[in-house]
This record gives structure tokens, sequence and C-alpha cells, in this order.
């Protein structure tokens, strides 16, 4: 079962790019409740079938800005992504 990450606050300035906040729930979510940690940025962008239920643009967003590396919770990988 995956870690569980505290709420965070999900106003427009705190996004770390121009994201709508569907798109912001569905990264969150798939971080949240889809990967199990530890985790590469790989297992992470690899998991669920390569993010399909989240946004194209997002994932995108996500694989270009998160850092190669292992991440122990979904806070690492939100606070990396500057989100």
């Amino acid at each position: 079962m995956a870690r569980k990450m505290e709420n965070k606050d999900m106003s427009e300035g705190n996004m770390g790019m121009d994201m709508d906040q569907t798109e912001m729930k569905e990264l969150m979510n798939h971080l949240q409740n889809h990967v199990m940690y530890p985790a590469s940025k790989r297992t992470i962008v690899e998991s669920c079938n390569k993010m399909e239920h989240v946004p194209a643009s997002t994932r995108t967003w996500a694989e270009e800005k998160l850092p190669e590396g292992t991440y122990m919770s979904a806070d690492e990988v939100v606070m990396k992504l500057g989100m």
C-alpha cells in the first residue's frame, strides 16, 4: 500500500506550473495512491500504465521536472516537483 501524503495547499500559487485543479488532483492522487515507496523516478512515471489517468501535459511536465533518484514518499516527490 502506498504511503499517504499530507494535504497540501493546492491554490493556484502553489502548483509549480500552469496546471488546472483537475490535473493537479490527478497527479496528487497518482503520487499518493498508486505508487509504492520507496520508488525511483522510472517507477513513478511508469506506474499505472504510464500514469494514463493523469492528463498528458501533466505527465510530460512531471517526467521532465522530476530529477532521477529514489523517493521515499509522495511528499518528497511533490517537493522535488515544486508543487
